[in-house]
């Protein structure tokens, strides 16, 4: 079973592929910051797009949004989500599971409350030294790169349940 996850942002969005539980691609990317928020987040939404395109996953898996955001970035994040998975239902046919930003952190480390350093401490030591080889650091895109590992085995895991 292939199951995509995502970490979706303008900035550093993280996706990452399990095949039968293992992390078989991982990678970063960011939109076109020179263009405005709605041709980013389109821009985003055909790169996933073309992602699920290439590698057929069984599962989607996005992060829901943390409304305990301030200013617009719960907007934003909201718009961005709408367009990904609109465009994922609507253009490719494919579903999406929205999976609870609490939800990802209790998987991963046992409190729903926890902080990125935490997430990226719990990764699995080859999961962890496969995105340090991308060249990721704390700093670009490995929280980004955890949290999308932990939505996709937060997925694997209700799976199994459901």
């Amino acid at each position: 079973m292939k199951i995509l996850g995502i970490d979706q942002s303008y900035t550093s969005s993280g996706v990452v592929l399990l095949e039968d539980g293992e992390l078989v691609k991982g990678h970063k990317f960011a939109a076109n910051k020179e263009s405005n928020r709605f041709a980013q987040a389109y821009e985003i939404a055909l790169h996933l797009a073309e992602f699920v395109d290439e590698h057929e996953p069984d599962i989607i898996a996005i992060e829901g949004l943390a409304f305990g955001m301030r200013g617009n970035v719960t907007r934003d994040l909201g718009g961005l989500q709408f367009v990904i998975i609109s465009h994922l239902q609507e253009v490719k046919n494919r579903d999406v599971e929205i999976v609870a930003p609490t939800s990802v952190k209790k998987f991963a480390t046992g409190s729903g409350r926890a902080k990125k350093n935490e997430m990226i401490d719990n990764l699995p030591e080859p999961v962890y030294n496969y995105f340090t080889e991308l060249g990721l650091k704390k700093s670009t895109g490995l929280a980004d790169m955890a949290d999308a590992y932990w939505i996709a085995k937060t997925a694997e895991a209700n799976s199994k349940e459901g």
